[in-house]
């Protein structure tokens, strides 16, 4: 609802300022008190777990309408991919420092591995031997190591750089023809990309 919106905004917001990411700064950013950011989020992680979880299905969708399109769907998303994190850093630093064995970066890479998953099972050929349930794990969790040692800063590369490094470790099988759902028409999109 509204609420959620314009504690999303707020995140958005201090995330473009640099500033440190926390439950009273984004509650005070909102407009909102703690306990009404409480009675949406369970905390900053929490969040962040919501807002990557819109954004991978997002992703996804617009995956297919490139493709659709005839572009380069895998290209597309990882820049936008990349853009995302880039943009939202201060949060995603604030939850990936947090050392939890099976943490944040783990609940998120399983978010990943369902769209991923999800692709996998449109191509239309997928190399004998690859169980597409493995494949999209190991995709999700190591494109998500990687993303996760950016953001905290483990790894000092331009996003560009990244975004490109993503695409060029992708399996080659990854791009190939997918039948795509009826549902996805070549001009539109039921949704848009999180800013």
């Amino acid at each position: 609802g509204a609420t959620r919106a314009k504690l999303f905004d707020a995140v958005r917001e201090l995330s473009a300022a640099g500033e440190d990411i926390s439950v009273s700064s984004v509650a005070k950013a909102a407009g909102v008190g703690r306990a009404t950011f409480y009675t949406h989020f369970s905390g900053i992680d929490d969040l962040a777990l919501h807002l990557q979880e819109t954004t991978f299905h997002a992703l996804a969708l617009a995956a297919l309408v490139e493709i659709a399109q005839g572009g380069d769907a895998l290209a597309q998303s990882q820049r936008a991919l990349i853009a995302h994190y880039g943009a939202y850093r201060p949060l995603y630093a604030a939850t990936f420092s947090v050392a939890a064995p099976r943490g944040v970066e783990s609940r998120v890479a399983a978010l990943m591995r369902e769209e991923i998953l999800a692709h996998i099972r449109l191509l239309i050929d997928i190399p004998a031997g690859i169980d597409p349930e493995l494949a999209a794990t190991y995709i999700a969790h190591a494109a998500m190591g990687l993303i996760a040692s950016w953001v905290v800063g483990d790894v000092e590369t331009e996003p560009e750089r990244l975004a490109v490094h993503l695409i060029d470790l992708m399996p080659a099988w990854m791009s190939g023809p997918i039948a795509l759902p009826p549902e996805i028409a070549a001009d539109e999109r039921d949704e848009e990309y999180p800013k």
